[in-house]
């Protein structure tokens, strides 16, 4: 089987995110949906089918955000369809696109999996040495199967109608059904078939996109007000990610300027002097002092640092993915966009909410060192 077609599954109702995922942004300008169907263009995927479920009104606004982001030869090779039974969940979606598909096989993508690659299904595919198979589904670490990462034949489509018709439409209710499936290990695989329900798993699920071609992951602390507790938190967060073996650098952004240097040393009467800069370098540390005609950008400062991760501490140049220091009661004076912002710490709970934003930043330290993510 030289290609695989794929099917998008983007017709969920979304309950627990509260809004729909397909259309949630993603980086680089994408969308979940645009960012799925990427995949599949750039793998060279001749036969796309996305399924927008059977609500009209998310359907239409799907169906528009798709077409607005097609090249007129890409639009050659998608096929949106509309599910063709009501209220049936991923199965109702499945059922309706194998239903119109022409390919010998096809992988599943749920829109809300954003770390699924193409070339895995390849991999899963290539390790069933015989033809007898009606759906491949790959198993997680813990034992539980991913029907919607899986890869299905459409003529299984004719076994469906009666699952369909029953109370059970789960899709593990119609694996046991169909029969000749095959499981494939993926415990190494947990991150890229993990699903982002809730909008923290999106979050922090973006704040890895965010940082996946940074030279150095960073990560911002930004406040509305002066004397808000960034440093505190920037100080706090440093002594537990070292404790977790992590290098850590800090940048600091100062609108008031600053001395680095003390009165009288060599390098400071070089600097005086007219040096555009001066370095001193000890046994344990090194100091470079770099004349500047305007405030020097922070970001680029930061994928310099020779460190695992960069804590940015900035009021007005937080950069994704952000954390907001705020006093108790004071989450009104937001300053950062909601879809950048990861968490907010109130300063009188720093010892209750950092624990677990630690706990979020080591996953993505491992995710990123792991380098296995799309």
């Amino acid at each position: 089987m030289d290609k695989l077609g794929l099917i998008i599954l983007a017709g969920g109702l979304s309950s627990r995110m509260g809004q729909p995922k397909a259309l949630l942004p993603w980086v680089n300008g994408e969308s979940l949906i645009s960012h799925a169907l990427r995949k599949g263009l750039e793998a060279d995927v001749d036969d796309i089918i996305i399924s927008i479920g059977d609500d009209d009104q998310l359907g239409h606004a799907i169906q528009t955000h798709i077409i607005d982001t097609l090249s007129n030869d890409e639009k050659k090779k998608v096929s949106i369809v509309r599910d063709s039974v009501e209220r049936r969940g991923p199965l109702g979606g499945l059922y309706s696109a194998l239903a119109v598909g022409m390919s010998p096989a096809y992988a599943v993508m749920a829109v809300d999996m954003p770390f699924m690659p193409m070339d895995l299904y390849y991999d899963w595919l290539y390790q069933v040495n015989h033809n007898n198979w009606n759906v491949i589904v790959p198993t997680g670490s813990r034992g539980k199967p991913e029907p919607m990462a899986g890869i299905y034949r459409p003529h299984i489509v004719s076994l469906l109608p009666s699952i369909l018709a029953g109370k059970d439409v789960s899709l593990q209710h119609a694996l046991d059904t169909i029969g000749h499936v095959e499981s494939i290990d993926a415990s190494d695989y947990d991150w890229e078939l993990s699903n982002v329900n809730h909008y923290d798993d999106y979050q922090w699920a973006r704040a890895l996109a965010e940082n996946e071609f940074r030279r150095v992951p960073l990560i911002s602390v930004v406040a509305s007000k002066r004397k808000t507790g960034k440093t505190t938190v920037v100080t706090r967060l440093v002594a537990e990610l070292q404790r977790a073996g992590f290098s850590v650098g800090v940048v600091k952004s100062d609108k008031h300027g600053f001395q680095m240097d003390h009165e009288g040393t060599d390098t400071d009467l070089s600097y005086k002097a007219g040096a555009d800069a001066v370095a001193i370098a000890g046994p344990n540390e090194t100091a470079i002092r770099i004349r500047t005609k305007e405030q020097s950008n922070l970001y680029e400062i930061s994928q310099f640092m020779p460190v695992d991760i960069v804590i940015l501490e900035t009021r007005s140049q937080g950069i994704a993915p952000i954390i907001e220091v705020t006093q108790e009661g004071h989450t009104e004076e937001l300053i950062s966009d909601s879809i950048d912002r990861v968490a907010i710490i109130e300063i009188s709970k720093l010892d209750q909410d950092v624990p677990g934003l630690v706990r979020h930043i080591q996953e993505m330290m491992r995710c990123l060192n792991g380098r296995r993510y799309c």
